[in-house]
């Protein structure tokens, strides 16, 4: 019974106006003033500008909380944002270029000392010597143990770690001067694996290496394993040093000299692959999270990573960039092209911006080849104003199928 009654309700319907049409005189009005109801991936286009704080275009209303920026990319815009050189503020927490270490004995460490007097028949060197390649004697090997000492004839205890060997041999023979014939000490490491380096990680051979003397920067430490494993624009350095740790992307050391320091003992060198990556939504043929695979991205090849826009719901004219911006240079893009001023005080050292470029402008397609990525970026291609109304349509059809269903149900009964 409530099928049939279903059925002729639909009926009665049709007999005054088709279903369709009378749907499209109730709704198309709305569709035209903005289907904010209809399913989508992001943002409307409108939507987008009207709620910047700042827009370099059109001037915002006034909003004491900063939310963020619209910047409309065009040639003088992509001329500030290209002469910029994108290095990461971890950059700002890496030591200072330091002198080299001078190597002392660490525990762990073995060294061999050397005792010469100046003629036999002194306290090592007795008178019957007989035929001696010179009046020394060369005392075993000693590993510095962990309280930091070896031990001397005639001397006892001598503290070791943390001292110079030239240091350690003035001390000996300052202690045998009342016993030996004027005794010179020579102090000389056989093994010094407490004054080494360690680089792990993605490296091709990890390693730990004792220091040079003439020291050893960072890059010859990871020289020592190999070098890296990974592609180096996708390489992180990590070093570890007594309780802190210090990060930088590994083309930064290659690209700034100064960041290239000397390493220190008991310094540890992990590399890690951290490929940049860019996150695309929208009217694009494949959205997701896709990797740089170089070490400079530009728009136009982060869109052909995606396969290119969606021609089917794509607005060229609505291609939106996310990204936290330094503030300071937001600032200046504010200051040139824009007529609203609300970052005097802003502290923040980043921002919220959406970059906005138009590929029906032809222009814009050069434009797209300049823009530089960032990782971490966000692209967003929003639907084309007709693909709404295309979706409309497409519920005003299940809806028609759907009575159609019912009628051939109630037919098969």
């Amino acid at each position: 019974m409530f099928i049939e009654n279903l059925y002729l309700d639909l009926k009665r319907l049709r007999d005054l106006m088709s279903l369709k049409r009378l749907l499209l005189k109730m709704f198309f009005p709305l569709l035209l003033a903005g289907c904010g109801t209809m399913p989508a991936s992001g943002p409307y286009q409108g939507g987008i500008s009207r709620g910047a704080s700042v827009n370099i275009k059109d001037k915002a209303a006034d909003d004491n909380r900063f939310k963020y920026a619209v910047v409309g990319l065009s040639a003088p815009i992509i001329d500030l944002i290209a002469e910029r050189a994108y290095f990461t503020d971890d950059a700002a927490a890496w030591p200072v270029k330091t002198s080299p270490e001078i190597i002392k004995v660490n525990v762990g460490d073995t060294i061999q000392v050397t005792i010469y007097e100046a003629q036999s028949g002194g306290l090592f060197i007795p008178e019957e010597a007989g035929v001696r390649p010179g009046n020394y004697i060369t005392l075993p090997p000693q590993t510095v143990e962990r309280a930091g000492y070896i031990t001397v004839p005639y001397v006892g205890l001598v503290k070791a770690a943390g001292r110079s060997t030239v240091n350690i041999g003035k001390s000996i023979a300052t202690s045998l001067a009342d016993r030996a014939i004027e005794p010179q000490v020579v102090v000389s490491f056989s093994d010094r694996s407490g004054s080494e380096v360690s680089v792990i990680g993605a490296v091709e051979d990890a390693t730990r290496f004792p220091l040079g003397f003439g020291g050893d920067r960072i890059l010859d430490a990871i020289a020592n394993a190999g070098g890296p494993s990974s592609p180096g624009y996708e390489t992180w350095v990590s070093l570890q040093r007594e309780d802190h740790e210090y990060t930088l992307p590994f083309e930064r050391l290659i690209l700034d000299p100064k960041k290239n320091i000397y390493v220190q003992s008991n310094d540890t060198v992990y590399l890690y692959r951290q490929p940049k990556v860019f996150t695309v939504y929208g009217a694009v043929q494949s959205q997701g999270r896709i990797n740089f695979g170089k070490r400079h991205l530009f728009l136009s090849e982060a869109l052909g990573l995606a396969r290119g826009l969606n021609d089917a719901r794509a607005d060229p004219a609505e291609i939106y960039i996310y990204r936290h911006e330094e503030t300071r240079h937001l600032k200046g893009l504010v200051d040139a092209y824009s007529d609203d001023k609300p970052l005097g005080d802003i502290e923040a050292k980043t921002l919220p911006v959406i970059y906005k470029l138009d590929l029906r402008d032809p222009n814009g397609f050069f434009l797209a080849q300049r823009f530089p990525m960032q990782g971490d970026d966000v692209i967003y291609v929003a639907n084309a104003k007709s693909v709404e109304f295309l979706k409309f349509l497409n519920i005003l059809n299940n809806t028609l199928s759907t009575a159609t269903n019912v009628k051939d149900v109630k037919n098969a009964y």
